[in-house]
């Protein structure tokens, strides 16, 4: 039986639209006018400072935006750029990409300090391919220790390569996993010597120990999730594998299920911010999901956040967005990207701010609760 467990709703984040540069006067071009990313991003990640696009007006480029909104690019793939891996503690950036149409696709990874030709140097290129088998790639990951690096396939299958990722001649490149599901998710954890890999399909969830010979695996579950619908904790939540599927979320550890959360809707985007779970899901009114993909591009549905305190049980921030591209974190805030090109930055409240905030809730709004039932399986 669900224990039910009621969750107040606060407001600890300030909202706002990212605004154009004001020129040298302070006035001029930009000042006050919303900032717009062009048309055509097809993936998007963050770190070392900048939003980092992928295939801006289908180009094959990598574009990065700083803080100060002025972009930059480089031609990384003669034709399109489909998915991007900035490491946060290194300048290492890992992309997937096409060179040629009907040609495998192919990892490359960037040193984003050294400079080939004005461009950032590329030190290694590999086919992103399972044995022999032509597939798509649907997920990317990097460790952090940049000793591993895991991509997921369409049909099923996660190439691991271990040693220096950055080099082909000091890393060795293999079939870890093979199944019938499309890859939907991957995740390093890393506690003290030991490294586990999580693989999530639509189907199912696995973990691999990856510090000990052979990486002994272990099936946590019998369901999955779509697209961009997991992701890894800190410290805080005891750096558990977070999966989200329509009816519930569940967390686990490399060897068991922890607790599971029946969150309503839809999920489409799921990420992990300082102590916070961030969702992005639709109402449960709107068209149902593909089995595969965790968002549809063609479909300009509202979209709801919200972001979840999961240790202390409240939902710290909730609103409705026009169709969202991803959620960034950089440069302490949020960054929410649309599809109409807006960025909408997400800035957490000062401790004293949110003291007041839920003192005055308790109150006069002690009766406004949320309904969330956590369930232990």
């Amino acid at each position: 039986m669900a224990a039910y467990l009621q969750w107040r709703r606060f407001v600890f984040f300030d909202r706002e639209t990212v605004k154009e540069p004001a020129g040298p006067d302070g006035g001029g071009a930009g000042g006050g006018k919303p900032f717009a990313l062009p048309p055509g991003i097809t993936v998007c990640d963050s770190g070392r400072g900048s939003l980092v696009f992928g295939d801006i007006l289908a180009r094959g480029q990598i574009w990065f935006l700083p803080r100060s909104l002025q972009f930059s690019s480089f031609q990384a793939y003669k034709l399109r750029v489909t998915h991007l891996y900035q490491l946060k503690q290194h300048s290492i950036l890992a992309s997937v990409g096409e060179d040629e149409e009907g040609i495998n696709p192919l990892v490359k990874v960037w040193n984003l300090e050294k400079r080939d030709g004005g461009n950032p140097l590329c030190t290694r290129i590999f086919p992103a391919i399972p044995g022999n088998k032509p597939t798509a790639v649907t997920c990317l990951t990097v460790h952090e220790n940049l000793n591993f690096m895991a991509i997921g396939f369409a049909d099923g299958s996660v190439v691991l390569t271990k040693g220096d990722i950055t080099r082909d001649r000091h890393s060795k490149t293999q079939i870890l996993h093979e199944g019938n599901y499309p890859v939907t998710g991957l995740a390093f954890r890393q506690s003290g010597k030991i490294t586990h890999l999580f693989v999530v399909t639509t189907e199912n969830i696995q973990s691999y120990m990856l510090s000990v010979k052979d990486y002994p695996r272990l099936e946590l579950d019998t369901h999955g999730c779509g697209l961009r619908c997991s992701t890894l904790s800190d410290p805080s939540q005891d750096l558990q594998f977070i999966v989200a599927g329509n009816e519930c979320v569940y967390l686990y550890q490399p060897d068991e299920r922890g607790p599971c959360f029946a969150f309503e809707g839809q999920k489409l985007i799921v990420h992990w911010y300082r102590g916070y779970l961030i969702i992005v899901s639709k109402d449960r009114k709107s068209s149902p999901k593909s089995e595969f993909a965790g968002s549809d591009p063609q479909n300009s549905d509202k979209r709801i956040l919200n972001v979840y305190d999961l240790c202390n049980k409240f939902i710290a921030y909730s609103s409705v967005f026009d169709d969202v591209v991803d959620v960034l974190a950089e440069w302490g805030s949020l960054y929410v990207l649309t599809r109409d090109g807006k960025i909408h930055a997400l800035q957490e409240k000062d401790t004293q701010t949110k003291l007041e905030a839920s003192h005055l809730l308790n109150l006069f709004y002690g009766f406004r609760f949320v309904k969330a039932p956590q369930i232990r399986g």
